[in-house]
């Protein structure tokens, strides 16, 4: 596990990655039009955000004797994570129209898999 400034560092490469790969998608989303294009960028911020927010929430504790906060603030953050991208699909959905689902969810999609993948790209600089 990643120490201090480390933690910090994936964090900001994770979100900045995921936040890139946001822009990427509404750039070429705009091509087939712009309800696609914003779509896709709400498709990428439903996933950025909760993100943000679970980054948040779990680095706020440190060290073994927080060992119990950060079990705690794991779990609440992974409950907030959820509720929140639950619930900014619902407002999507509600208040949005015209919206493209396709784009919407496959730009979710892709921002997603960039934080899965980001890591492995992400050189360890103590070594």
């Amino acid at each position: 596990m990643p120490k201090g400034g480390d933690r910090l560092r994936v964090i900001r490469v994770l979100l900045i990655a995921q936040f890139v790969m946001c822009l990427a998608l509404v750039a070429v989303a705009w091509w087939f039009g712009s309800v696609q294009a914003y779509s896709a960028g709400l498709g990428g911020l439903v996933c950025l955000v909760p993100n943000g927010y679970f980054a948040v929430r779990v680095f706020q504790h440190r060290g073994a004797r927080a060992a119990q906060k950060i079990v705690r603030s794991f779990y609440a953050g992974e409950a907030g994570k959820l509720a929140l991208t639950a619930l900014l699909f619902g407002a999507i959905f509600v208040w949005i129209k015209p919206l493209s689902p396709g784009w919407l969810f496959a730009a979710f999609v892709a921002v997603q898999i960039t934080g899965w993948v980001t890591p492995l790209f992400v050189k360890d600089q103590r070594q």
